[in-house]
């Protein structure tokens, strides 16, 4: 998991920046997860954090210790941590404050899938059943 270390780089994913070249990620590059966390938190020392990171191994896993970066947090409204973040084409959709491991797997898996998924045609409808 990459350290997010300056709100630059969060500017960067959402688009309010040019992004520089190597930006992580491979197989969703424009599918991101920022975990929000601080040294200090009981709570998030208890996620398997390798576990939710090979539950999408394709996603850019950024982490987000609020004690050194403290404007990326504040501008995103995270109140708690451990927190998730889930941003899709420079848009965050989703935020999820859980410290079981199994809870993150499946919210963050069922983003992925969804970010992955073509998008269903409204042209294409079902075929008139025949007599």
């Amino acid at each position: 998991m990459k350290l997010l270390i300056s709100h630059i780089e969060f500017e960067q994913l959402i688009g309010l920046q040019e992004p520089e070249a190597g930006m992580p990620g491979t197989v969703y590059p424009h599918f991101t997860v920022i975990y929000f966390t601080a040294s200090w938190c009981g709570p998030c020392r208890a996620l398997d954090l390798a576990a939710i990171e090979a539950a999408v191994p394709g996603a850019n896993w950024l982490k987000c210790d609020i004690d050194q970066n403290d404007y990326t947090p504040g501008y995103c409204g995270v109140r708690s941590v451990p927190t998730f973040m889930i941003i899709h084409k420079k848009k965050v959709i989703d935020t999820l404050t859980s410290n079981n491991t199994q809870k993150v797997i499946e919210w963050v898996s069922g983003h992925a899938l969804l970010a992955v998924s073509p998008p269903v045609s409204a042209s294409v409808s079902a075929a008139a059943p025949t007599k």
